[in-house]
């Protein structure tokens, strides 16, 4: 139980930090838990059918019925939990700002360089020609 308390905490008081992305991430993290945790408790529970077909019809347990009935309803609350905070956190973040645009334009001054010359002696790189 205290476990899922301490889930419940998480997911639902981390969505308080909207301006850092990382506290958000780990928010988001914890309601996913949330939500798994909720899924996992309704798939192993026994529901009150279950409850009926194990015991003997003269004596209905009751004891099993109540602990399906709370173990259903806590693990409803877990993913109703995670996804009203998963929204939260969702709904508050800060839109990502978007860089400004930058043009990048040629210099103008590379065209007027004049041609490099070797020092004597120094032979240049043949430039190939395309074969046709």
């Amino acid at each position: 139980m205290r476990a899922v308390a301490l889930t419940l905490s998480i997911a639902l008081l981390s969505g308080c930090f909207p301006h850092d992305a990382h506290k958000r991430t780990l928010a988001q993290l914890g309601e996913g838990g949330s939500i798994l945790a909720g899924v996992a408790i309704e798939a192993v529970i026994n529901s009150g059918a279950d409850c009926d077909q194990m015991g003997p019809v003269a004596s209905p347990d009751s004891s099993c019925r109540n602990k399906a009935a709370i173990f259903g309803d806590v693990g409803l609350g877990l993913i109703l939990a995670g996804l009203v905070g998963f929204l939260a956190t969702i709904s508050t973040a800060e839109d990502e700002k978007v860089a400004p645009a930058i043009d990048i334009k040629a210099d103008a001054k590379t065209e007027d360089k004049t041609p490099l010359k070797l020092p004597p002696g120094v032979k240049g790189n043949a430039v190939a020609t395309p074969a046709n």
